[in-house]
């Protein structure tokens, strides 16, 4: 009685954890044997209601029936299933085992009936009664199966329900992505969501009805929907996302339609149902549109074995996360070098519970102090070291030309030159797409840096040098979640209530995940044979401005109404569009096709050492910015300011 009202009764759910726990597979073959049986006696009588001559011999032909159909379901294994989870692999055993037990009971009929057994007595058999038998008998197992499955299902449904357990939940579109999606959540018992309904873009599928779940209309009545369904989930695809319809974006939000993106979704395994979808909150990686690019780790594996790594600027964005990812390989030791205590000490901590088996060594010093740096050249003498300390604020740097110069420039070039005296296999550098014709000092400053260790690569080839350190460059554009890129910002101040500032509504920038640049910086590092300056396809470049509107919509907000958008202006040195090769530039391929080396043109070391070198002298000398930013231009004619009260310099010998 409590299924008509809707309630589940105690009597029921003893009745339901009987079932669920007492089902072995014993039972199931006892019961796979009784339908033979009720299948084997009412062919029997219903043969003997039209036939003119009864059967003979019931007991023998029963007990025949009996034990051939026990036998095949045996060697096929009909009875190990989970009957309450049954799918189409289950019943195409039992097909098989059906159509066996079937093609034997017509050979032993065939040989009982034509061979004189029983002294001069034949037993004969009517050959279609084997067949109808199987058919018969395969059909009632399959019945048997899904009411069971239907059982269960409809009761999990009711007591999750009544009981809310789960998360009810719209589910768009009604392809076939989309229902596989919902039958597995469905039939899954520990799955979170319930869909309950289908949205759909395509009018000519609403009104139908899939598995017992309507299609509703995307186009009308959301409000509607989720209250007559009590639904504020919306789970989709990232394709689905890249698609959706701005519009429908907004709605959702308005009306509090929570979006929820489903990934690392395979198709359903019938034979073991592995592969669960993973449900999550969208984040601001999923709306940028672009896949990630993924690298080999097994390709430069062997190059960290048993080896001491050295990485400056530890405990920032880029270095923090390669590592990380360091120490998945098997090294020696990790020497983490960074100014900064505190974020230093996180990452030590972070990495010492992680369970690490070699040695981390977390060490505060700056690159721009050449004893101290010395110092652990000397004693941790280091195989390969990753240079991502830099500063890297473009309107920071623009104010303190010489502060950007001493530690950009200054410092690769006392890690630089401490790697080749110390013999470093490999010195990977972290350099910016803001190097390609810079237009501000923190553009140029990272240019002079690519050009020096450039230049030392060269000079090393020319002497002949033994087991010369191998310099690369890795040049990308932003990084998203570093503490250099605008999404923080945007977070901040969506979080505060507004406005968000963006400086230009046409400026571009490339954007990419930190696990990703990091594993460039180590891939591309680790294959390189030096002097290279790798780059990577970035996509297509992303507008800030739709950057901050996908933001506030993805904080449950919407643009220009509950969180507004201001330009301010461009901000000195910035300017509207990043690149990431110069003109004078051009590539080659590598192993790989979104990765490339830029045809960069050679530095000679005699013609830059001394030219750095009077830069950082003028630097360390805190005079007037325009004198270092002069040296630099010299040095770099592609640094052109803009935005900047640098530009005048650019045309100090116009006349």
């Amino acid at each position: 009685m409590g299924k008509i009202f809707g309630i589940i009764t105690d009597g029921e759910r003893y009745l339901w954890k009987i079932m669920r726990n007492y089902m072995p597979r014993w039972t199931i073959f006892l019961f796979d044997e009784i339908i033979v049986a009720l299948s084997f006696i009412s062919l029997w009588l219903f043969r003997d209601n039209i036939a003119a001559i009864p059967s003979e011999h019931f007991a023998f032909k029963f007990l025949l029936a009996i034990s051939v159909f026990s036998l095949t379901s045996m060697a096929f294994r009909t009875y190990h299933g989970v009957v309450r989870f049954s799918t189409m692999v289950d019943l195409k055993k039992l097909s098989n085992a059906t159509i066996a037990a079937t093609i034997v009971y017509l050979g032993v009929a065939l040989l009982c009936t034509y061979t004189n057994i029983e002294g001069h007595h034949d037993i004969e058999f009517n050959f279609w009664f084997p067949i109808v038998l199987g058919m018969m008998v395969v059909a009632g197992q399959f019945i048997f199966r899904f009411t069971v499955r239907s059982f269960f299902e409809t009761f999990e449904h009711n007591a999750n329900t009544n009981n809310n357990n789960k998360i009810r939940a719209f589910i768009l579109g009604s392809d076939y992505d989309s229902v596989l999606l919902a039958n597995y959540l469905s039939s899954d018992r520990t799955s979170p969501y319930l869909p309950v309904a289908f949205i759909a873009f395509k009018s000519n599928q609403v009104g139908k009805v899939v598995n017992g779940m309507p299609i509703l209309s995307s186009a009308k009545g959301l409000s509607k929907h989720m209250a007559d369904f009590n639904v504020q989930t919306l789970l989709l695809y990232k394709a689905q996302l890249d698609a959706m319809p701005k519009e429908f974006y907004d709605r959702c939000i308005v009306e509090g339609l929570e979006l929820l993106m489903v990934s690392m979704f395979t198709k359903y395994n019938e034979n073991d149902g592995t592969n669960p979808p993973l449900i999550n909150k969208i984040k601001i990686e999923d709306l940028l549109g672009r896949n990630a690019i993924v690298m080999n780790r097994e390709k430069i594996e062997d190059q960290f074995d048993g080896q001491t790594i050295l990485i400056t600027g530890a405990a920032g964005s880029i270095g923090s996360e390669m590592a990380r990812q360091i120490t998945q390989f098997n090294c020696k030791e990790l020497i983490l070098v960074d100014q900064a205590e505190t974020p230093l000490n996180d990452l030590w901590l972070e990495l010492a519970g992680a369970g690490i088996k070699f040695s981390i060594k977390p060490i505060i010093a700056n690159v721009t102090n050449p004893v101290k740096m010395r110092q652990i050249f000397e004693i941790a003498r280091p195989s390969m070291v990753f240079h991502a300390a830099a500063y890297k604020h473009v309107p920071m740097m623009e104010f303190h030309p010489s502060t950007a110069v001493v530690t950009n420039v200054g410092g690769t070039k006392i890690v630089a030159d401490l790697s080749v005296e110390y013999g470093v296999k490999r010195f990977v550098m972290v350099s910016t797409d803001k190097a390609v014709n810079p237009t501000n000092v923190m553009g140029a400053t990272k240019r002079a840096a690519e050009m020096y260790i450039q230049s030392l690569a060269l000079k090393q080839i020319a002497k002949e040098v033994e087991n010369p350190t191998q310099f690369v460059t890795t040049r990308f554009g932003n990084v998203l979640g570093s503490n250099g890129s605008v999404v923080p910002l945007f977070k901040r101040q969506i979080e505060t209530g507004g406005p968000v500032t963006v400086t230009h509504r046409d400026i571009t920038r490339y954007f990419m995940t930190i696990p990703e640049a990091c594993s460039l910086v180590l891939e591309a590092g680790c294959t390189g044979t030096g002097g290279e300056i790798y780059i990577f396809d970035m996509g297509e470049a992303v507008k800030i401005y739709d950057l901050a509107e996908k933001m506030i919509r993805l904080s449950g907000k919407i643009p220009h109404k509950d969180i507004k958008i201001v330009e301010t202006g461009l901000r000195p040195g910035e300017k509207l569009f990043e690149e990431l090769l110069a003109t004078a530039e051009n590539t080659r391929p590598t192993y790989h096709k979104k990765v490339m080396i830029a045809n960069v043109q050679k530095c000679d070391y005699d013609a830059v050492a001394p030219e750095i070198k009077e830069m950082l002298y003028v630097s360390n000398k805190y005079v007037y910015p325009t004198d270092v930013v002069r040296l630099l231009k010299k040095l770099i004619p592609e640094f052109k300011s803009q935005n900047s009260e640098y530009e005048k310099l650019d045309h100090e010998n116009d006349n």
